[in-house]
């Protein structure tokens, strides 16, 4: 399976919000990684057929994803930012409307919801209506939708927010297990996310695919660039005129700093092996 984006372009009036994206993806995880406001959601939203590209096309092993209507959709699970959800509707209630959308019979729908109840941990809070989730389980029931009718293409936009740091870890282990049979296509701004399920990361900015890789890949460019010195507080300024500052410890005798620079930040900086944060911060530190 490969889908490919060529030439994508979105415009909003005057304004440019994608320029230009080409990308070739095969089942694995994709992780889009870029501060709010870039053009990540208006990317997904184009990919999930709901948004239509000013110029360009969506291709799905060759063919393309408007000649393929039905088709092509049948394929996607998306999962976006703000998902509306019927408050009166149980979440049992809102699987099956959703499923019936999708186009699931009663009896797929009814196995896929007691499956997936289980994998995102909603079993024992099926009946409880949605207006009475809170922000974490919402995400979770989210997550479920996205999943029912078994896509080949999932298309996840921020999808831990409001979830606690154990639901994270479940999440993304989910990812991992079910992405070698599918194309996951992870949208996010938190770099832990990504950091240890993506086949490939995509840096996007300003509406453009600045940098694509493995993770090593993207690392090894930083290489012999990543330092981290015990300092005292008055230096930092002086660091941060010359490097990029990715992280500030504050201990008893002072702080330490990582930061990132071409050149030797402070005299007893030492040299550290580069991490994916790191190689987001390089790349977005203006925001």
């Amino acid at each position: 399976m490969e889908l490919k984006l060529c030439n994508i372009v979105h415009d909003f009036g005057k304004k440019r919000i994608l320029n230009t994206i080409n990308l070739s993806m095969s089942p694995g995880v994709y992780g889009l990684l870029g501060p709010n406001g870039t053009g990540k959601t208006t990317l997904m939203r184009i990919v999930a057929d709901v948004l239509y590209p000013t110029r360009g096309n969506v291709l799905l092993d060759g063919q393309n994803k408007d000649d393929m209507g039905d088709q092509y959709r049948a394929q996607i699970g998306y999962l976006p930012q703000e998902l509306g959800m019927y408050n009166h509707f149980s979440a049992r209630d809102f699987l099956y409307y959703v499923a019936a959308l999708k186009g699931l019979t009663k009896k797929e729908a009814s196995d896929r919801i007691e499956v997936l109840a289980q994998t995102v941990n909603l079993s024992g809070e099926m009946d409880k209506k949605c207006g009475k989730y809170s922000g974490g389980m919402k995400r979770r029931l989210g997550i479920a939708q996205a999943l029912l009718n078994n896509p080949s293409i999932l298309i996840l936009d921020e999808p831990t927010v409001g979830l606690d740091p154990s639901e994270r870890v479940r999440f993304r282990n989910l990812i991992s297990e079910i992405s070698n049979e599918r194309i996951v296509i992870l949208s996010t701004h938190i770099v832990s996310d990504v950091d240890h399920i993506a086949k490939q990361v995509l840096l996007m900015g300003r509406g453009e695919l600045l940098r694509q890789g493995t993770i090593k890949e993207l690392t090894n460019e930083l290489q012999g660039e990543v330092w981290e010195a015990h300092v005292p507080g008055r230096l930092l300024a002086q660091i941060e005129e010359n490097g990029t500052v990715v992280n500030v410890q504050q201990t008893d005798t002072g702080l330490v700093v990582r930061v990132v620079s071409k050149t030797l930040p402070v005299e007893n900086a030492r040299m550290v092996n580069p991490s994916l944060e790191d190689v987001y911060m390089h790349y977005f530190r203006r925001g």
